[in-house]
């Protein structure tokens, strides 16, 4: 059993991505993911994932948020049919296996939340039937202009585990955003993580000290310290292969994973894995920023603190009685990385 992302490619550039709460499209550079913000849609917004058999090539147009707005042709053939207020089919060899982990994740999802959950749930609480994913009187017969044969499903397996429920957590006392300067962790392969008080930054560029304003990278991944849920620092063993990914501007960023100390930081939209010997130091670096970022937020509403908590509300800080604090980590984050199997983590 694993959470780890499950990447289809449609195209030599496009594949679809089911991961852990959420399903999306994504641009692929020389067969690795490019790096994208979107939000895709949340497997709480799924009504129905069935196995089944397409009889014929189906043209099917994507258009997402981010700027996805493609015609594909899916061929005939064994494939799994996710419906929400669309549809997204899935070529697959094993569509009865790929249905059945679809729904492992929805089940997940159903009893513990997930992105955006409780939001799909306020606006239609059928999504949700009890502790159980809800919805399928919703889904139409067949997939959209497609000649679909649907086939028995296989039995679900149960969720992977959650996490205890944790309390906010109130900083001591920080530092002011100017007497913190640019962190930057030398990797493989030439790759550099770089930590500023507002962004994290991996690939061949560092982080701007983004004091005021804020230069965002093109050439290398950048995520906003409030996006990170889990800072946590760990090890990595097994002979991992590496893992690729691409920037906006198709940079290829490849992280190497030889056994030893590791930074995991997850959030709601991206999770990394880096292994670095500093990994405990970095943890804490990047935890205080958060902090600092959390009191000292960047004035516009378009910085990066903001931006964040208005698009995940579970980044949001907590206002307590002893003054403001960093939210808890949701119950439905993963207890250890996806992007490895779980006996490789400790």
């Amino acid at each position: 059993m694993t959470d780890a992302p499950i990447i289809v490619p449609l195209s030599a550039g496009l594949a679809v991505v089911i991961e852990q709460d959420r399903v999306y499209f994504s641009r692929l550079a020389n067969g690795a993911l490019v790096d994208s913000p979107v939000f895709g849609i949340p497997l709480a917004a799924v009504v129905l994932v069935q196995p089944g058999e397409l009889r014929d090539e189906l043209t099917h147009r994507i258009d997402q948020s981010d700027g996805i707005t493609e015609k594909i042709v899916l061929p005939r053939g064994p494939a799994v049919w996710i419906r929400y207020a669309d549809d997204i089919i899935v070529p697959t060899a094993d569509p009865r296996g790929l249905a059945a982990e679809i729904e492992r994740r929805r089940r997940r999802v159903a009893r513990h939340g997930g992105l955006a959950a409780t939001e799909v749930w306020k606006v239609n609480p059928k999504l949700r039937n009890g502790f159980e994913p809800g919805g399928a009187e919703f889904a139409p017969p067949r997939p959209l202009n497609a000649n679909w044969e649907p086939v028995a499903s296989a039995r679900t397996g149960e969720p992977s585990p959650v996490r205890a429920p944790s309390a906010p957590v109130m900083p001591s006392p920080v530092p002011y955003p100017e007497s913190l300067p640019v962190i930057t962790e030398p990797l493989a392969n030439g790759v550099r993580l770089s930590v500023s008080v507002r962004r994290t930054v991996l690939g061949f560029g560092t982080a701007a000290p983004d004091l005021v304003t804020e230069t965002v990278p093109s050439s290398s991944l950048h995520v906003p310290l409030a996006a990170w849920h889990v800072v946590q620092a760990g090890s990595v063993h097994g002979g991992l292969a590496p893992i690729r990914r691409c920037a906006a501007d198709g940079t290829e960023i490849r992280i190497d994973l030889p056994d030893g100390p590791a930074l995991w930081l997850w959030g709601p939209l991206r999770e990394w894995l880096v292994a670095t010997p500093r990994a405990a130091e970095l943890a804490d670096e990047i935890r205080l920023r958060q902090a600092v970022g959390m009191l000292f937020p960047l004035s516009s509403e378009l910085g990066a603190e903001r931006t964040t908590w208005l698009d995940l509300p579970t980044t949001r800080p907590v206002d307590t009685s002893a003054g403001r604090a960093l939210p808890a980590v949701p119950e439905w984050a993963p207890i250890s990385p996806t992007l490895v199997p779980r006996d490789c983590w400790s």
